[in-house]
């Protein structure tokens, strides 16, 4: 009886967190939806109050998988002695990738996404070959590559990934996120307007104002930076609530 196996594995880029006496580098680590996950997590207010209420109340089944998350130590909360990474977001073990039955009574329930075929050993091995993958063209729809990050139905994963989002987009919603509660925590003559604080941010290069702008250009220009701030900041406040539901990255209420 032939059997190869695989390994667990994650259906997005997976964090690289190094070792204890060799950390990665933040960037590495961010390049992950993952971080994010955790990342936004920290920053919902439901979940932070379980966490300071020691993992009771309504989300304690959430608190029962991702624990605390108030420390900023985001390697010890992927890794350490929980492996808590690989629990939450790793790919269930799959038990074998091959395998062939020397007698019908080894025939067991391989699962959904299994198939069994009979070969005639007579026939030779080209046209076996060709056969097999005529049929295996027919049965198996995936394409080469890595499958969508919002493929929830095809993930085995305790908590999927929700939907496609780059690291990119991630990074800077969060930063909107931050820089607009920084902002709304000053007092009120000290605040300053989505446009300036995207501004700061460099949100959209090209909607930079200048010295030398007319007041037409000025004008879009703010426009521009506010709207893009604005959208920035709303789907980044929907990430964040949606992760007490345990979804990421959802950016619709």
């Amino acid at each position: 009886m032939l059997v190869k196996t695989l390994k667990t594995r994650f259906l997005a880029p997976h964090p690289l967190i190094g070792t204890k006496n060799k950390p990665a580098s933040l960037h590495l680590q961010q390049r992950s939806p993952y971080y994010w996950w955790w990342a936004y997590l920290r920053r919902n207010a439901e979940y932070l109050a379980c966490c300071e209420a020691g993992g009771t109340g309504e989300l304690a089944a959430l608190y029962a998988d991702f624990g605390d998350v108030r420390s900023d130590d985001f390697r010890q909360w992927w890794g350490g002695s929980e492996q808590r990474g690989a629990k939450l977001f790793g790919e269930q073990q799959v038990t074998f990738r091959l395998k062939a039955l020397s007698d019908k009574t080894e025939w067991t329930d391989f699962g959904d996404h299994s198939a069994v075929i009979a070969v005639n050993l007579n026939v030779g091995r080209r046209k076996l070959q060709k056969d097999f993958a005529e049929w295996l063209a027919g049965v198996h729809t995936g394409k080469r590559g890595r499958r969508s990050l919002g493929q929830a139905n095809v993930s085995s994963a305790a908590y999927p990934l929700h939907r496609n989002f780059s690291q990119h987009n991630l990074r800077v919603m969060l930063e909107v996120y931050d820089a607009w509660t920084a902002n709304l925590a000053l007092p009120k003559p000290e605040r300053k307007t989505m446009w300036q604080v995207g501004e700061a941010l460099k949100l959209v290069p090209t909607a930079i104002t200048k010295a030398t702008d007319t007041q037409a250009e000025r004008t879009n220009k703010l426009n521009v930076m506010t709207v893009a701030f604005s959208r920035y900041y709303k789907q980044a406040r929907a990430i964040i609530a949606n992760t007490a539901k345990g979804q990421f990255p959802n950016s619709k209420l």
